[in-house]
Formats: structure tokens, C-alpha cells, sequence
């Protein structure tokens, strides 16, 4: 049996070169079959990815050289579409096909063997992650996740420490309710703010003590000096400021307790010295707890972690090498903080709410949540309102956690079959030149795409920069056309004739039942053509405003008559019979605007959602 060899800390080339040699020997005979046949399998997986991309590129292309080859006036925002879109489908179908078979194979192969060389007595599931109940119970975060994820789990017992971690997403929801005064119904919004990526690692904690004891960055000293001390000293909701004798400790660290003498009880002068020694070979920022006979701590990372490689060769042994110091990272908190000392070993029954139990409970295949604790002797509890109110409100959040992945899902479908509705509803009204509707309507849809494809970080990022980018296409041609219009007045004019004039009528109906009715309107279609430098062209646009009632304007360009014609010496092809425009509109101003805000305020949950995950990291 492998087990974790002490080192000296204050000499990391000591236990490096030492590791480093038993890791080639390990690499050499135990994983290189398996890295080699993966190995091949990147290849190919890198491959159809480049194969993608080439794909993408030319499917663009196309999509250009079929613009240029009929002279398709589109605007920049359909082949914006065509781009996410063609992203999409290809970029997913090769996630689906080749990818997702590679990762698996990585994580069922490569990272149980590294566990296991790591020490032997670990157990490794690429799916379990520490339960929710362990990240709440580690009071290390004030606010409670709503949302909450993990993978790779890590447990075991070693020596007479039972210990837990795996990567851990856990995210704030908040649930906004908006009430409008012309309306009785309430309107919920969720809010999604990160609180935590990284591992989380629990471990029993051998040592009678009451309370609470948490241990976090010291920031706010090292920043403002006797400013930022008395600034933690406000900060109640962790309990009382405790001061420490260590200087080295101080730097790094402040403690909050609820007990000053069990706070001191618990990180003695060793304790401390070795809390530092760790921090200074991690160089990661960590938050530690302790409470309920239980140790904890979080380890912040801002990457994922055991993930396999595709631009790079697995066979290189310094990633595996990576992979290792991570894992390594985490098991040697037990021998560096000397866990196992037999003076704060307790031999007493197993707790149910120990880590040994959940850990136990796993092996044996049943849940590693603790069970819920029988009810106080002596009849039935009565609850105050403050207590009932906050049992509500747990339940809510219970019932809430439950059913957000199912809710997550459906509302990701509902955003992906309207996305790709929107889109190809607006595609023809952009072909045939309505262009503001189809702009909007286009913007929309290509939101709700990348809703339903990507993550709520991605869909603000992209809404960020999609809706200011439509407001202000909008705005500009908006401008263009009213100043097209102003110089349409001063265009030179040239003999046309009318080749076709028409009244086309389209109806539409409303109501239901006896409601139900029918409303026909009619407009004028009418086309000329004229000749410029021995080209002909044709036209079917009148003015730039409204032409008035269908059958005057068919009655006053009757097919055969002879019209001048205003066209735009630079663009021959735009031309209008009757020059000028109506006043300035402002209605499009007031889209650009509302779009331009909305990309605002999507860009600026984005920047605050990113804050707040640097922070937390």
C-alpha cells in the first residue's frame, strides 16, 4: 500500500525530485498504455475540431460569395446569424460526436489511477462532488447556493482522518418580485450571482470544541492597514474578531469566532505555523473553517480542474504531473496540519454526522447526507414565528433546488425553439427589404439562441454586446434613410416607363366566433424601369414616405406611361418616382435606445457576475 511520505515544507526540492521519481516510474509502466490509445483519440478529436473550424469558414464563405454573386443587399446583422448559427450546429455536433466520448474516457481511465497513486486508500467518483449539506454546515460563505454543482470526488480515510473534496460551483439565486401598479399579477425574476469555484475539502476534525471557528484571507489589513482592522471588526455576521499571537498568521489570516477560548483552544501555535507553512506552498487563496468536530476548508482555483487536453499531448508528463500537485495539494492538508496526532484523536463511536459515516454510507451505497435528528424529548417542538418563517423559507429553498434543473432544462428548450423560430421568420423579411422588423426580430432570436445553447454568463455577455450593436444599426440606417430621402431632392432624373401596376390585397382576420372578422388592405405594386449608361434597371419604389390610397396611385401610373425617374448617381439601382420624405421620425430612435439600454444592463449584470466570481476566487 502507497501511502503519503512526509517532507520537509520548508525545502519544496527535497519532496519534489523524490515524487517527481516515483511519478516517471508510475507514468512509465501504469498509465502510458492507456494515454497512448487516448492519446490517438485527442488526435482525432483535435482533428475534427480543425475539420469544424474549416467547415464554419467555408459555409461563410459561401454564404458571402452567394451576397456577392446575386448582389443580395442583406444587412450585417443577417450574416451576424448565419455566423452563430453555423457556430452552433457545427461546433455541438462535434462536442456530441468526438468529444464527449474522449473526456469520459479520460476521467473512467487516467484520474481514478492518479488517485489511487496519490494513496491507495482514496476512492474516486468522477460524478459525486461534497453534498450541499457540508458546503451550508461550513459557515466559510454568508450567502446560501441556490444553484449547486460539482464533480470528481475525492474520499477515504487516512490514518485516523476520514476526509471529502471535490470541485465545487456553487451560486446565489434570488428570486426579484416586481409588482406593477396597472397590473394585479407580480412579475419573478432570478438573479444568479457566483459564490464559490473550486475544491472543498472536509475532513473529521479529531478535537472537542464549542462553536465555530472560521479562518479567512486577511485583505482588508494588508490593504488599509489599522483601517481594514477595524473594518473586520464590523464584520459581525462571522461572530467576534479574535487576535492572534502569531505575526506570520496575522498577515495572512483573520479569525472569527464564536468563542475566543475555543478559537485559541483550537489554533495553537503549531496549528498556526503550519496553517502558514501550507498557504505559503499553496499560494492559493483559502478560506478554513471549523465547527461541529469537522475541518474544512476552500481552496479557490479559476480553472476546471482534471480535465483532459486537447491542443496539447497527453503524453507529456507534466500535465499529469499537474494533475497530481492538485490532488496532492488537497490529501497532504492531513499530514501537514498533523490530523492524525494521537492527542486530538478522540476513539469514541462513530457520529452519524461525521465525515467516516458519510463516506462509509457511500461504500455501502446509500445516501452520504447525514440523517435528519430525531425530535427533542418531551413532545412535540413549538416553533416560534421568526423560526416557522425561516423553516418556510428553507423549504422553499429545498423544493426550489429540486426542481431548478428540471425548470433549467425546459426553459433552455423553450429559448432554442424560439430563437430558431425568430431567425427564420426574419430572414425573409430581410431578403425582401423590410428591414427594421426583421432587424428586431432577428435580434431577439439570435438572444434566445445563445440562451439556449450557452451558459447565463454567456447569454449577458452576448445580449451585452447584440442589443447595443442592433440599436445602433438601427439608429444609423434609420439617419441614412432620412438623409437619403433630404437628397433625393437634388438626384438627377431620367425617362422610365411603368411595367407594371397592381392593387394586391391581403387579408387578415381577428376575434373568434361571432367576433371573428375579416380585414382586407389593399396597397399599390407598381415597377418601372429606366436606363443609365446602356443598363437597365428596375425598380419598385415610389418614395420614401407614405404613397396614399392604392387605387389613386395605380390610377396615376397606369402601365406604358412614361415617368421621371430620381435615381442616386452613385447607387444607379436606388431611384424613386416621387423625391423627398416625410418629417423627421423619431420611432426608430426610441428602439435603438430601448435595445442600447437592454445591452447596458445585460453587460453590466455580466461585468458584476464576473466581479463577483474574481472576488470569490
Amino acid at each position: 500500500m502507497r501511502e503519503s511520505t512526509p517532507y520537509d515544507l520548508n525545502n519544496p526540492k527535497s519532496w519534489q525530485g523524490a515524487d517527481m521519481q516515483s511519478l516517471e516510474s508510475f507514468y512509465q509502466s501504469d498509465l502510458l498504455p492507456d494515454l497512448e490509445t487516448l492519446e490517438a483519440q485527442r488526435l482525432t478529436v483535435k482533428k475534427k475540431l480543425v475539420q469544424a473550424i474549416v467547415i464554419f469558414v467555408a459555409l461563410n464563405l459561401a454564404f458571402l460569395f452567394v451576397h456577392g454573386l446575386f448582389g443580395l443587399n442583406l444587412y450585417l446583422m443577417v450574416w451576424l446569424t448565419f455566423i452563430i448559427l453555423s457556430a452552433l450546429f457545427t461546433f455541438f455536433f462535434w462536442h456530441i460526436k468526438y468529444y464527449r466520448d474522449y473526456h469520459t474516457g479520460f476521467k473512467d481511465r487516467i484520474i481514478p489511477r492518479i488517485v489511487a497513486f496519490v494513496d491507495q486508500r482514496l476512492r474516486y467518483d468522477k460524478a459525486g462532488m461534497v453534498p450541499r449539506e457540508a458546503f451550508m454546515a461550513s459557515h466559510l460563505f454568508a450567502d446560501k447556493p441556490g444553484e449547486y454543482s460539482g464533480d470528481d470526488l475525492v474520499s477515504g480515510t487516512l490514518g485516523e482522518t476520514a476526509i471529502q473534496f471535490s470541485e465545487v460551483h456553487a451560486k446565489r439565486v434570488d428570486i426579484i418580485r416586481k409588482s406593477s401598479s396597472s397590473s394585479s399579477t407580480n412579475r419573478t425574476k432570478k438573479q444568479i450571482t457566483p459564490i464559490f469555484d473550486g475544491l472543498l475539502f472536509v475532513a473529521d476534525f479529531n478535537k472537542s470544541f464549542k462553536g465555530t471557528t472560521i479562518v479567512l484571507p486577511d485583505t482588508a489589513q494588508r490593504l488599509f492597514g489599522d483601517i481594514g482592522q477595524a473594518l473586520q471588526s464590523l464584520n459581525v455576521q462571522n461572530g467576534q474578531l479574535i487576535k492572534l499571537e502569531d505575526p506570520d498568521f496575522e498577515k495572512l489570516f483573520v479569525v472569527y469566532g464564536q468563542d475566543q477560548v475555543a478559537a485559541r483552544y483550537i489554533l495553537s501555535t503549531s496549528l498556526m505555523r503550519r496553517l502558514v507553512d501550507f498557504q505559503n506552498r499553496a499560494q492559493k487563496k483559502m478560506r478554513l473553517s471549523f465547527s461541529d468536530s469537522k475541518f474544512y476548508v476552500a481552496i479557490a482555483f479559476n480553472r476546471e480542474l482534471f480535465e483532459p487536453r486537447i491542443r496539447e499531448s497527453l503524453l507529456d508528463i507534466s500535465h499529469i504531473q499537474e494533475y497530481y500537485d492538485d490532488l496532492k495539494l488537497v490529501v497532504d492538508i492531513v499530514d501537514q496540519l498533523n490530523l492524525n496526532t494521537h492527542i486530538w484523536t478522540q476513539k469514541s463511536a462513530l457520529a452519524a454526522t461525521s465525515v467516516a459515516a458519510a463516506n462509509a454510507a457511500m461504500e455501502s451505497g446509500t445516501s452520504g447526507v447525514p440523517p435528519t435528528p430525531p425530535p427533542p424529548q418531551g413532545g412535540r417542538k413549538r416553533y416560534s414565528e421568526e423560526e416557522t418563517k425561516a423553516l418556510f423559507r428553507e423549504f422553499a429553498n429545498k423544493a426550489d433546488t429540486s426542481m431548478a434543473p428540471k425548470i433549467k432544462t425546459a426553459k433552455r428548450w423553450l429559448k432554442r425553439i424560439a430563437g430558431i423560430l425568430l431567425a427564420v421568420i426574419a430572414l425573409p423579411f430581410l431578403l425582401s427589404g423590410v428591414g427594421m422588423g426583421g432587424l428586431i426580430t432577428l435580434g431577439i432570436g439570435l438572444f434566445f439562441i445563445v440562451g439556449g445553447f450557452m451558459s447565463p454568463s454567456v447569454e449577458k455577455m452576448v445580449g451585452g454586446v447584440l442589443f447595443p450593436a442592433i440599436g445602433i444599426v438601427i439608429a444609423v440606417f434609420s439617419y441614412s434613410a432620412y438623409q437619403t430621402s433630404l437628397a433625393s431632392k437634388s438626384w438627377p432624373t431620367v425617362s422610365g416607363s411603368i411595367i407594371q401596376s397592381e392593387i394586391k390585397k391581403r387579408t387578415s382576420t381577428s376575434g373568434e366566433g361571432t367576433n371573428k372578422k375579416k380585414t382586407v388592405k389593399e396597397y399599390p405594386n407598381v415597377t418601372y424601369q429606366y436606363l443609365i449608361d446602356g443598363k437597365t434597371y428596375k425598380s419598385g419604389k415610389l418614395s420614401f414616405s407614405s404613397t396614399g390610397n392604392a387605387k389613386q396611385v395605380v390610377a396615376r401610373y397606369p402601365v406604358g406611361k412614361r415617368v421621371p425617374v430620381y435615381y442616386n448617381p452613385e447607387k444607379p439601382k436606388q431611384a424613386v418616382l416621387i423625391p423627398g420624405g416625410a418629417k423627421f421620425n423619431y420611432v426608430p430612435y426610441f428602439f435603438s435606445g430601448f435595445f442600447i439600454l437592454m445591452g447596458v444592463l445585460l453587460l453590466s449584470r455580466w461585468r458584476k457576475q464576473t466581479r463577483a466570481l474574481g472576488n470569490a476566487g
